[in-house]
């Protein structure tokens, strides 16, 4: 099979995708069987790419490890920013086919979505960029005739495994930290979204990085995804995606070389409106955090909880606005905000907790009107309302355009139900009263908190979870970002030593 295909989209946008593994610069046939990617919109085949096994990445990692030996851990700090600011620039250049590349590949709406992807990681590229140079240190006086400094190294060679809900964005919040931190790179794209990772594979190339810095690889969980986790010679592992699966690769990072772990993993976040809220702001925001990218957000707001004065207000000012701006249709349309879950296996799963909501006999509030469309894995946004916390609806993340709803009347009661959960990745409130609202933010049990809005996250601060989002001390964007793909080592300094009896 070629290495490589011209590919048209349906805008008539014509590019070069790279289809094999990309491995020390080169892209080279996989040893697995091929993998089949579909536009989600027509459900038709766009292309397959060469697939990953352990002997792939065992290839990966050592062209990783001989770089990072032999040229990465060795290059000045200040030119490890150029490269990457050149890549910045390279992104900027590039983005139109690679924001339309995940578009059609994912299904994700290219100019209220994609766009957005792809200006932030240019942001971040730049941002770690001029972080490069700047790792902190620190110097602890312990006498007069003693010091200890503490530097920040890197791991050395980190495996990577990242989902399909954000194919290019979500990698490169790992890829971009790790090389500013010094480490080279081993990256598994999801099965489901392997395009736009592999095109970027030109632009390491262009923007002169040296080869076997980035690998990027297209596999399965089972094959590639496990042979990272448990690699002998990776030092470090950061993965994206389901608890259930983030549980086994920390199981199997420990009984390998018991590799340093970065967990992000599922949520079911609650955004809470007090009655002194602002109604149209939090609509405005509460349908944006659960219906961006279709739902398909582990930080999306997927719990509202409304105080019962403002509890009809807001559901119909919901529903209007809804109704006015989220628009289902073709991922490479203007007017389309809603674009299709990202597979048939996910849509399937999607389509089933609905049939249980209503199952249980919930009302809702939208959800039922037929989608129009003739192809496609299209869901309509829905809301459930009333839900109890006995609710599977309530516990589970659905990950789709679909939300349940509950009313409070005490503020005990909302923080109640608000932490009523097993994940801890993000949580909204929505009040004028600052005191309230910073109150209610330290009582939440969330890596991310919002105060009047959601799902706003920014580059220069730290992203994690608590609880079953991840593991509780580790963090992505911002300075931590970077700091978790360094390692602390502490070098004690004795200055009480004898001097030598010498006339020089």
């Amino acid at each position: 099979m070629s290495l490589s295909t011209s590919i048209t989209l349906a805008d008539g946008t014509v590019y070069e995708q790279p289809l094999g593994l990309f491995i020390n610069n080169e892209f080279v046939k996989g040893s697995g069987e091929l993998i089949d990617t579909y536009d989600p919109h027509t459900t038709k085949l766009i292309t397959s790419v060469h697939c990953a096994t352990a002997a792939d990445v065992d290839v990966a990692v050592k062209a990783a490890k001989t770089a990072y030996d032999t040229v990465w851990s060795k290059i000045d700090q200040q030119e490890k920013g150029k490269l990457l600011w050149k890549l910045g620039d390279l992104m900027e250049k590039y983005g139109e086919i690679i924001g339309k590349i995940d578009s059609v590949d994912g299904g994700k709406p290219y100019y209220t979505n994609c766009v957005n992807d792809i200006a932030q990681c240019v942001a971040l590229t730049r941002y770690y960029a001029g972080f490069v140079d700047k790792i902190p240190g620190k110097h602890i006086q312990i006498s007069e005739d003693k010091f200890v400094y503490e530097v920040q190294e890197p791991y050395g060679v980190v495996g990577q495994i990242v989902p399909w809900n954000y194919p290019f964005a979500m990698a490169q919040w790992k890829v971009i930290s790790a090389l500013a931190a010094g480490n080279t790179v081993v990256i598994k794209t999801a099965e489901t979204t392997p395009l736009s990772m592999l095109f970027f594979g030109n632009l390491i190339k262009e923007a002169g990085f040296p080869p076997g810095v980035l690998n990027i690889l297209s596999g399965y969980g089972k094959d590639a995804g496990s042979a990272i986790a448990s690699h002998m010679e990776i030092e470090k592992v950061s993965f994206t995606g389901s608890t259930t699966v983030g549980r086994l690769i920390a199981s199997q990072a420990a009984m390998s070389n018991l590799k340093s772990v970065t967990l992000e993993c599922g949520g079911k976040s609650p955004l809470v409106v007090f009655p002194d809220a602002n109604i149209k702001s939090a609509v405005t925001w509460s349908s944006m955090g659960i219906f961006y990218n279709s739902g398909q957000n582990c930080t999306a707001n997927s719990r509202i909880i409304l105080h019962e004065s403002i509890y009809d207000e807001f559901l119909e000012a919901f529903k209007k606005h809804t109704a006015e701006n989220w628009i289902i249709g073709d991922p490479l349309e203007k007017t389309t905000t809603v674009g299709p879950l990202v597979s048939k296996v996910h849509y399937e799963k999607v389509t089933e907790f609905i049939k249980k909501g209503e199952n249980e006999g919930l009302k809702k509030l939208i959800g039922d009107e037929p989608v129009t469309l003739s192809s496609g894995y299209y869901v309509q946004p829905t809301i459930f309302l009333d839900v109890p916390t006995t609710s599977e609806l309530w516990q589970e993340e659905i990950f789709g355009p679909v939300a349940v709803v509950a009313k409070f009347k005490t503020y005990d009661e909302a923080v109640e139900l608000a932490n009523a959960t097993k994940y801890g990745l993000a949580a909204m409130v929505f009040t004028k009263n600052i005191k309230r609202g910073h109150r209610f933010a330290s009582a939440m049990k969330s890596g991310s908190m919002y105060i009047n809005s959601s799902n706003d996250e920014d580059i220069r601060a730290a992203f994690g979870g608590y609880g079953l989002s991840g593991e509780g001390g580790a963090r992505e964007m911002g300075e931590q970002g970077l700091l978790i793909y360094t390692q602390t080592k502490a070098v004690h300094v004795n200055l009480a030593v004898e001097e030598e009896d010498d006339e020089l």
